[in-house]
């Protein structure tokens, strides 16, 4: 990843550099949370290995990133549609190092669990494991998605990512309601039943970044036909 803006570099090439460059901050925050979320379902330390190295790695590149937007800025003055281009990919850079926070700590969570996750799950319900799954892969492939988001500005698919955050949402309450009414009715199973609703609230809030995301986007491009 670049770390500087170059003394010839012109402004588009810098633009591009920085979207190139975010999208790449994307695909590894992704392979944070599928990572974070197999050691759910298995002991597996290299998952939790990957995922407190990368957190690293995330935790400098946003910075890097953030201070090459300052420098940018500072060097080009961009105005209209350069400066509508850079504040979507800032707003990415901070949402992506969200991400990657709130998959930290889901990898913390199946530390914890020590795998065990489709075990808590069986005992609330027997469809309970098959609700995270599926949660779980609703999130990924959103992840997936806000990669032509932030690469190419592809409105197409910033604006289904947002009207599928409905179906990310209908998923969470659903397990959020039979692990509450699991947790009323066998207190004794409470810690390890609120571990998984954090694991599942971490996943919507991973949803919800996306969102986020895809709405920056698609304010800037709304924003230049005035």
């Amino acid at each position: 990843m670049a770390q500087t803006v170059g003394p010839s570099e012109q402004l588009p090439d810098a633009v591009g550099k920085l979207a190139t460059d975010t999208t790449e901050l994307g695909i590894v925050v992704g392979d944070m949370f599928r990572y974070a979320c197999a050691g759910l379902f298995g002991q597996e330390p290299e998952t939790a290995r990957f995922v407190a190295e990368s957190r690293a790695w995330v935790a400098q590149a946003a910075i890097t990133l953030e201070t090459r937007i300052r420098a940018i800025i500072q060097r080009y003055r961009p105005v209209g549609e350069e400066m509508r281009r850079i504040v979507e990919l800032q707003q990415a850079v901070s949402q992506l190092a969200r991400i990657a926070d709130r998959s930290s700590h889901i990898s913390d969570q199946a530390l914890i669990l020590r795998g065990a996750g489709d075990q808590v799950l069986a005992s609330v319900t027997p469809d309970a494991p098959t609700i995270l799954y599926t949660l779980i892969s609703l999130v990924y492939e959103q992840m997936r998605g806000v990669f032509l988001v932030t690469a190419a500005r592809d409105v197409a698919q910033a604006r289904a990512l947002v009207s599928h955050h409905a179906e990310v949402e209908r998923y969470f309450s659903e397990l959020h309601a039979r692990l509450a009414d699991r947790v009323r009715t066998t207190p004794l199973a409470a810690p390890n039943l609120q571990r998984i609703l954090m694991v599942a609230t971490n996943a919507r809030q991973i949803a919800e970044s996306v969102v986020m995301i895809c709405q920056a986007t698609l304010f800037t491009l709304e924003t230049r036909r005035y």
